[in-house]
């Protein structure tokens, strides 16, 4: 497939892309040739990020007389028009680039973005003069077309800016959210919140002038979005359009109050829809009423196996016919357009047709297949068996430990971690990345990053801002790396200067403010939770405590045996001169003699017993005297 910026010209004649190499390569239409490959002068030091058809001049100023040298950009339908295409570079500014001299026109002054452009738009029913730009330093930029020079600014935050879009005062922007900013106004209106990463496809469809809405596509998410902007009061979108990968290039059109709407995906299937505006529905996405692929003619090929010829633009707007699409299929150099109908009956098109470089590269008649190389005889080395046989590999022969040392299974320590992690960064290898990544341990990770050299700071901030946007799982292993690389290289960082360090954290900022901006709500809802949790738990402890106090024991009593009594009153016996039951049967006996109970048998018994309950004669007296 292409890289992601290619738009067909506003005449519809012409189409054109930024290959990977940062050139400008533009397709006539009508003939599928090559019309046009521009490489900026400034492509080594400046290189173009993203770029936009410009249609400018007098439509109804009419030529009275046709030039023969004129050329046909310059001239259309007997009106004078100017056919431009706008630039964004990598250094934020803006250039013109005119199709008619294949050169650079002017350049826009202005300071510009402090980061690379991503993405520029040009709306002639909202502002013919008005050139929009959006950058990675989260502003979007108005620009004037006719005074070539910088406008406005709009500060929409910080996170990196992916498209933006301008419609009756509005500007739309996306990042992993999009964000509705009041030109007159100069503040945030709301914000639509649906997709799940950066959103790289933005469209305008307006039915009328009170209906108006946009068409969206993110990086991960395979379904296309659509928005109403009349509803101030919706967040949401009011319909989906479903697709069998991730959307790359869309092309809607309204006729009669129906959405003509036609995707590619990034497997090169283009998908057709058509929708009633009237009758828009969120509950279920939509799906595809047709769909178109173009696969390869085997007979020419001789291969077995199908391949697939992607497409990678499809409009209805530039069609012959009402009911006719414009498929463009092929590779990044070669590429053909076609006309193809519209059956009502046939769901699943597939065309097929031969290879474009099959097509272009087929031999003339009397041209032989194989050519023989020439061949300097001076320079050549002719080869027999005998010094051409292969070389013998002298046999080392290994110790057993070191065989068994090869066996056992190393430990990861810092030095193999950082050996694979600046390996994994230089040559972006994802495999021994993921590998790195999967380490968890804050004492590993933090011995890692303090063996980390400078230079690769930058891209190992850009792995973790890719880690951040997939799922928890990964989320929770970038912040960890990425708070000890804070921890670790905040002088290297604070270097930087503050433009440099905002456009390297910008995605992780973004990811962020996305990830907590419902945190208020989810904290108030735990803390609730945490209240209903608590109060069921202790109603719990206290049904367990009731039923171990009903089942617990209230008096304990344990028989002892009679022996242990007989050896416990033996005991006593021993150790009193008299038992208490003697005394008390001796002093019934006394009573019933007649005699008292101090006296027995003619003795004062009855002194030891004062003594023995702690009296005496003299403190008897002594009561008696007292009384």
């Amino acid at each position: 497939m292409f890289s992601m910026t290619r738009e067909f010209s506003p005449c519809g004649k012409y189409s054109g892309y930024i290959s990977q190499q940062g050139t400008f390569v533009v397709h006539d239409v009508e003939t599928s040739a090559l019309h046009q490959v521009y490489t900026p002068n400034m492509h080594l030091n400046v290189p173009c990020t993203s770029f936009a058809w410009v249609q400018i001049g007098d439509a109804e100023t009419k030529v009275k007389k046709k030039s023969k040298k004129a050329r046909a950009s310059l001239v259309e339908n007997g009106t004078s028009v100017q056919l431009l295409v706008a630039f964004g570079t990598s250094k934020g500014g803006v250039a013109f680039y005119n199709l008619a001299t294949a050169t650079i026109e002017r350049t826009c002054k202005g300071d510009g973005h402090t980061a690379p452009i991503t993405a520029i738009h040009y709306n002639a029913r909202h502002n013919p003069d008005a050139l929009y730009t959006a950058g990675a330093d989260g502003n979007v930029i108005e620009w004037s077309i006719s005074q070539c020079s910088q406008q406005r600014v709009y500060h929409i935050g910080v996170e990196k800016l992916t498209c933006v879009l301008a419609h009756s005062g509005t500007i739309v922007t996306g990042a992993k959210q999009l964000k509705l900013w009041s030109i007159e106004k100069d503040a945030l209106e709301r914000t639509l919140i649906g997709h799940t990463s950066n959103t790289q496809l933005l469209q305008l469809v307006a039915p009328d002038a009170d209906n108006i809405y946009i068409l969206s596509g993110s990086v991960n998410d395979r379904n296309l979005s659509l928005w109403s902007l009349s509803d101030e009061e919706s967040n949401a979108p009011v319909a989906a359009f479903a697709l069998d990968d991730v959307p790359e290039y869309i092309s809607p059109k309204m006729v009669d109050g129906k959405l003509h709407l036609i995707a590619v995906s990034r497997t090169g299937i283009a998908h057709y829809f058509v929708r009633d505006m009237g009758k828009l529905s969120v509950k279920k996405p939509y799906r595809a009423s047709h769909t178109f692929e173009v696969a390869l003619d085997m007979v020419s090929t001789k291969k077995q196996a199908v391949d697939r010829l992607p497409v990678c633009m499809a409009t209805v707007k530039y069609a012959a016919q009402q009911d006719q699409i414009l498929l463009g299929y092929g590779s990044e150099w070669h590429v053909r357009f076609e006309h193809v109908a519209i059956e009502e009956d046939v769901k699943i098109n597939v065309i097929i047709r031969e290879p474009v470089k099959v097509m272009e590269g087929k031999a003339k008649e009397g041209e032989h297949k194989s050519k023989t190389p020439t061949i300097d005889a001076a320079n050549v080395e002719y080869m027999n068996a005998a010094n051409a046989s292969r070389k013998t590999v002298k046999e080392v022969e290994i110790p057993m430990e070191v065989r068994l040392e090869n066996l056992s299974t190393p430990k990861t320590s810092s030095k193999n971690m950082i050996h694979l992690l600046v390996q994994g960064l230089h040559s972006r290898d994802a495999t021994l990345l993921r590998n790195v990544f999967a380490v968890d341990d804050s004492d590993m990770v933090q011995q890692t990053l303090g063996r980390l050299p400078p230079q690769y700071v930058s891209p190992l901030l850009n792995e973790l801002s890719h880690m951040m946007q997939m799922k928890t799982m990964h989320v929770k292993t970038a912040v960890c790396w990425l708070k000890h690389l804070i921890h670790l290289h905040a002088s290297q960082l604070m270097a930087l200067g503050s433009s440099n360090l905002l456009t390297n954290f910008s995605t992780c900022l973004g990811i962020i403010e996305y990830r907590v901006e419902h945190l208020n709500s989810l904290s108030r809802l735990r803390g609730r939770l945490g209240l209903l949790i608590d109060q069921i738990d202790r109603s719990k402890n206290r049904a367990a405590n009731l039923d171990d106090r009903s089942n617990m024991n209230v008096l304990v009593y344990q028989e002892g045996d009679d022996s242990d009594v007989d050896s416990m009153l033996e005991k006593d016996d021993a150790d009193l001169p008299g038992s208490s039951n003697e005394e008390m049967y001796d002093d019934d006996d006394n009573e019933a003699d007649g005699v008292e109970p101090g006296y027995v048998n003619g003795t004062d018994s009855g002194v030891d017993q004062y003594r023995r309950n702690g009296y005496s004669r003299k403190n008897e007296e002594s009561m008696e005297v007292s009384d």
